[in-house]
């Protein structure tokens, strides 16, 4: 060697492609001894090796590959044995890809490219590869291209960075858990991570059960989620069992090998852009959360068969795990807090039906007992969480002749002091209904009673008498919420005898209207927490009411009751609530007119 070519090169020490590419036996090779070198060819080879970027020389037809330092990590197994080589020989795996950019090159163009994919071969298997570089060419004496010079920087290791940190982030990015289930919440994780089987192809989960273990006083974990997997029986073939348990004892993390061989088609296809080839590592990692003394389960993470199990990697791996454990104690938080909201609403809804209890029989104490007449049913409920009671009364009362009186009314306020004023009411209108058997005469007194106890004024009432025989009924509302009366089909509103609230006008007359009541009917009265709903019209109460009376066509009174305590004593009560509900019996042929208008 006559030193020419070493003279090219920068600096006393030589690197050891350096020292490859100067001690070369290129003799053998179509660019034949080093002293016969072109300048051109010696000038840029001395270019080449003084360059710190990775740069491969192609030279000629034959494409005989001279590179540098920057360039053999690129070759992986193929170094050194590629100097001297040709491109085609030494790549036949990229060939295909990369030899129409190489034509355009020697044609005379430039070709640049930024993360260029490319599935090699250069570690005994086909790997996943990225790669920016520019194609120039070389010119030579009277303009031809003699070679083609290749700047070229490997981006693979961004590449799958950039990849895997989009991952996380979307892991990282997923809601809280709504739904509270481990199982649900890692099973939700996986669809999201099935996104990147390019990294994981396959995921299980396990999960121990709280508070049960074997004989050995081992954690007794089970899978819980999965995504990437044919047949999640074929696990038992493999060590991953052995594996987890090991795992969740020890909390050291284990990797798999050898699953290629021992479970065949584990992974589902489609995984890699590099193509399809069982997985034969995973990585099989502790679940821990704060506060454990132990991990709570194991999640086992495939390894792509077309990338390097290496450090970078194994990092990716360990916090898609630390994902799938942070998704676990979420679901666990949440379940926590369901848990502490279903005790709260339990307790609140003992400590609200205690209330109601408390109330309904102060509320009872004060209407007394009531016996009621077959066709008649009552109901009172008090307003939710209230130890208060209220001033809303129901009566029915037997009068001479075979009549009834029935009364519904409602005094202003509640507590002990409305409740004492609707006892007097009520006291009242039993005996002055006894006395002339007049809905509006009984008004009238009541509207003088009233006047002279504290409390009563704008007390509202609704009086009627019914004669079961003829169907006759009689009323008269005290500034009360019209009755509703139902043959089953249409539903009248009794509103033809409207008057004041007692003891807004005591001098006034009280009207009063007749009405006759088909065989079969019902009749409802009703106190206001019945219809009225917070942030709700009022005429919308009513009409639910209607719907729901009609809709009982034909049920015995009580089990019409029954049916509208369900249907409109749904949620939680701002008022208390009583009704009264009548069923007019058939009567004999002959006895009275039926289906009458009402009339004033």
């Amino acid at each position: 060697m006559d030193g020419r070519l070493d003279e090219l090169v920068v600096g006393p020490g030589r690197t050891d492609v350096q020292r490859l590419v100067l001690g070369h036996d290129w003799s053998g090779t179509p660019l034949g001894a080093e002293e016969h070198w072109s300048p051109l060819l010696r000038t840029t080879v001395g270019t080449m090796l003084n360059s710190r970027f990775g740069m491969l020389l192609m030279w000629g037809p034959e494409l005989v590959m001279v590179y540098n330092d920057g360039y053999a990590p690129m070759l992986g197994g193929r170094h050194p044995a590629a100097l001297g080589g040709r491109v085609p020989e030494v790549w036949p795996d990229i060939w295909p890809d990369i030899s129409g950019m190489v034509a355009r090159v020697f044609a005379g163009g430039v070709v640049a490219m930024d993360d260029l994919p490319l599935v090699m071969t250069r570690h005994g298997h086909p790997e996943e590869a990225y790669f920016t570089f520019c194609y120039s060419p070389v010119m030579g004496p009277g303009g031809q291209v003699a070679a083609l010079l290749t700047t070229i920087v490997e981006t693979t290791p961004r590449v799958l960075a950039a990849r895997r940190l989009a991952v996380l982030h979307h892991l990282g990015g997923m809601p809280r858990s709504g739904h509270g289930s481990e199982a649900q919440a890692c099973a939700s994780l996986l669809r999201v991570l099935a996104e990147a089987r390019t990294d994981c192809p396959f995921a299980l989960v396990y999960l121990a059960e709280e508070g049960v273990v074997d004989a050995g006083g081992a954690a007794t974990v089970r899978l819980v989620a999965s995504q990437g997997i044919g047949h999640a029986d074929a696990l038992s073939a493999s060590t991953l069992p052995d594996l987890v348990d090991d795992v969740v004892r020890t909390g050291v993390a284990r990797t798999a090998t050898g699953l290629a061989e021992t479970v065949p088609g584990l992974s589902l296809a489609g995984a890699s852009p590099a193509g399809d080839a069982d997985v034969d590592d995973a990585v099989v990692l502790p679940l821990v959360l704060a506060g454990h003394a132990r991990p709570v389960g194991a999640v086992v993470l495939g390894a792509s068969p077309h990338l390097r199990l290496d450090e970078e990697y194994r990092t990716f791996l360990g916090l898609v795990a630390g994902q799938v454990a942070a998704t676990v104690a979420d679901a666990r938080a949440v379940e926590r807090e369901r848990r502490l909201a279903r005790d709260r609403a339990a307790a609140e809804s003992e400590r609200a039906r205690f209330f109601a209890d408390v109330a309904v029989t102060l509320q009872r104490s004060f209407l007394g007992p009531t016996a009621l007449p077959a066709g008649f049913a009552v109901h009172y409920a008090p307003a939710t969480g209230t130890l208060e009671v209220g001033g809303d009364w129901y009566d029915v009362v037997d009068l001479p002749g075979g009549l009834y009186g029935v009364v519904v009314g409602d005094v202003v306020g509640r507590g002990l002091d409305a409740a004492a004023v609707m006892g007097q009411l009520r006291s009242a209108a039993r005996a002055l209904l006894l006395e002339s058997r007049s809905p509006h005469q009984v008004l009238s007194a009541l509207d003088r009673f009233a006047a002279l106890v504290p409390g009563a004024v704008c007390s509202t009432v609704f009086v009627a008498v019914v004669d079961p025989q003829t169907g006759s009924l009689r009323y008269s509302s005290a500034g009360h919420l019209p009755a509703l009366l139902t043959d089953g089909y249409a539903v009248q509103h009794l509103d033809r005898a409207q008057g004041l609230p007692l003891a807004v006008a005591p001098d006034r007359e009280r009207p009063e209207a007749t009405l006759t009541t088909p065989g079969g009917s019902a009749l409802l009265l009703y106190t206001d927490g019945l219809v009225e709903r917070r942030g709700e019209d009022l005429d919308a109460g009513i009409a639910r009411a209607v719907t729901e009376l009609a809709g009982g066509r034909g049920l015995p009174a009580d089990e019409l009751a029954r049916l509208l305590t369900q249907r409109l004593l749904v949620d939680d009560l701002d008022d208390d609530v009583a009704f009264l509900v009548y069923r007019v019996g058939d009567r004999p042929p002959g006895v009275g007119p039926r289906g009458d208008r009402p009339r004033p």
